[in-house]
């Protein structure tokens, strides 16, 4: 449902600003459009002086959203959403200024959550956490500055403790 919204709110968008037509003399300026052969739209989009800057929204040949990114000067900033050809999210990944940073999420095709933690200057710190299919905790691993480092869990699917183990600078102790 959520999806259906974005998608709503950018087509209207789309229908109520003029489109910015290529040129390769002149800098992107305003709202972007581009279309496939088949004259559906693939990506909307805002550029400011030949950045991409605001809100783009992506789909595929076929009509189907693929993604929202945020930009700011050309770089990503804030909330990246992929999307599963299910129409469910695929990930959900924070950018500041073109690096990932804080948290994020991936989910499985049916919607229960994959993977969460969170990036700091672009590698993953603190506390990974991978679940099975029916959303308990699987394995969580600690992460510093991109490395393993620190203790790793490992649960069944009945959330008993199965494994423990431990990492010092990405390798097993």
């Amino acid at each position: 449902m959520k999806n259906i919204a974005i998608v709503i709110t950018f087509i209207s968008i789309l229908f109520s600003c003029n489109q910015t037509e290529i040129n390769n003399n002149e800098l992107l300026n305003g709202q972007y459009v581009e279309k496939n052969k088949e004259g559906l739209i693939t990506i909307i989009g805002q550029f400011d002086n030949g950045k991409k800057n605001g809100q783009f929204i992506y789909f595929d040949n076929k009509g189907k959203l693929q993604a929202q990114e945020n930009w700011q000067d050309d770089q990503l900033h804030n909330t990246q959403i992929t999307v599963h050809n299910t129409g469910k999210i695929k990930t959900t990944t924070n950018y500041s200024n073109g690096i990932k940073e804080g948290p994020y999420k991936k989910f499985y095709k049916t919607g229960k959550i994959q993977e969460s933690g969170s990036y700091l200057n672009g590698k993953k710190d603190g506390e990974i956490t991978w679940y099975f299919d029916d959303g308990k905790p699987n394995i969580i691993y600690t992460y510093i500055n991109g490395e393993l480092n620190g203790i790793t869990k490992t649960f069944d699917k009945e959330g008993n403790l199965i494994q423990e183990g431990s990492y010092k600078n990405g390798v097993k102790l």
